[in-house]
């Protein structure tokens, strides 16, 4: 690839690899992440692939492989409904997709299938083209295949991602006011609103450059692919960067948004009959959240569950009767974290009582008791307890004789 060494090739690709890698990590690593994380991952996929695409575009990779050209197409389509729902997902506390939402999804396949005439193209004519592309990059947006006129399918995709972002900052708008009310604001939900807002900002900065760039090249035969190639590899690493520093932005919306009223004032008819406080069938009410939260606590203190090593949120859910979906929904909407987040600090305060109540434990290791409280090894016995209080066992228990665990 003889372009390997402009400094934006080598942007695109390494942006390309990382947002792919955190997409699958939130998709396919973490199995109690929330809905909200895996409509991220989409998104990152989708500006991922995106990436790689114009990124091939400036090599002679689809002169070997024509057969490929336009494959990665239907992400240009994808990732604006992505981010949409995404910020969508959270303001809503959602968990589940609602099935008209999948028309959002609906031009990326359409604009697939009017790309398969070029595929049935004779192969001398496909390189053809393809050549022309290289020597006039504008050639890219002119989509000679298929049944809408050329150069249709850019202004559908420009129309299409500027009204999801104009729905993306009306929503915001709206939640403002409600977050603003709030007497007691909580601060995972300021930051998260936060990161939602200059996640739209980047949006609208991307969208502003994509027009500005098909407009231009309609008076100037100048290719102007690198501030957009900029644009998606800045968003790629934005996003991806904004979750390793404060993962807690995958855990939502902490408490109980949907309704303005708060979960202390629902009367008793309220809670007997959960059907009439539904707001959203993909979001938890608050009828619900208490019944959850009842369960839950209930099946702690008397079960004490979480001592089991290797105790799962599937396990859980099975034991309490609540789909594990809407299980770690709840959990991040009412504790503002995550299931193994939670179980550790269940774990941790189990042993703090513990030796507080009967110190005639201390004769045994702090290792030993961390085993006996659910942790299956001494590394993450030492890093959650460090997490949870800043301290390391020994210091936090009082056992400062173990000296292997400091």
């Amino acid at each position: 690839m003889e372009n390997l060494s402009d400094w934006y090739f080598a942007l695109t690709f390494f942006s390309a690899l990382l947002g792919l890698t955190v997409s699958a990590v939130l998709f396919f690593k973490r199995r109690d992440a929330p809905f909200p994380s895996r409509l991220l991952a989409g998104f990152l996929a989708s500006m991922s692939f995106l990436a790689l695409n114009y990124g091939l575009m400036v090599t002679s990779f689809f002169l070997k492989f024509p057969f490929l050209w336009r494959a990665l197409g239907w992400a240009s389509f994808t990732f604006a409904p992505f981010c949409y729902l995404y910020v969508r997902s959270v303001l809503q506390q959602s968990y589940i997709f609602r099935k008209i939402d999948a028309l959002f999804f609906v031009p990326a396949l359409l604009f697939t299938l009017n790309t398969i005439p070029f595929h049935f193209k004779p192969h001398a004519e496909q390189i053809e083209f393809l050549k022309q592309v290289i020597l006039k990059p504008q050639l890219v947006t002119y989509n000679p295949e298929g049944i809408l006129p050329p150069g249709w399918w850019v202004w559908i995709r420009v129309i299409f991602g500027v009204i999801l972002v104009i729905l993306q900052v009306r929503l915001l708008s709206n939640w403002t006011r409600k977050l603003s009310a709030s007497k007691a604001p909580v601060p995972q939900n300021t930051s998260l609103f936060r990161w939602l807002g200059m996640l739209t900002i980047t949006m609208m900065i991307f969208w502003g450059l994509i027009i500005f760039h098909f407009l231009f090249q309609f008076v100037s035969q100048r290719d102007i692919n690198q501030p957009v190639i900029f644009t998606i590899a800045s968003t790629i690493i934005f996003v991806s960067v904004s979750l390793l520093a404060r993962p807690s932005i995958l855990y939502g919306m902490t408490g109980w948004m949907q309704l303005d009223l708060p979960v202390a004032i629902l009367s008793d008819s309220d809670k007997a009959e959960p059907s009439k406080s539904v707001v959203k069938k993909s979001s938890l009410t608050i009828a619900q959240g208490q019944q959850y939260k009842l369960a839950l606590e209930s099946h702690f203190m008397e079960n004490e569950p979480y001592r089991k090593v290797g105790y799962s949120l599937g396990d859980l859910a099975s034991e309490i009767g609540i789909p594990s979906y809407q299980l770690s929904a709840f959990i991040n909407q009412e504790y503002g974290m995550n299931f193994n987040e939670l179980i550790n600090n269940r774990r941790v305060e189990y042993l703090f009582g513990l030796l507080k109540d009967h110190p005639e434990n201390f004769q045994f290791t702090l290792e030993a008791l961390g085993k006996s409280a659910g942790f299956n090894s001494r590394t993450s016995f030492i890093a959650a307890v460090k997490k949870i209080t800043g301290k390391t066992p020994s210091e936090y228990f009082g056992k400062r004789n173990d000296h292997d665990l400091s």
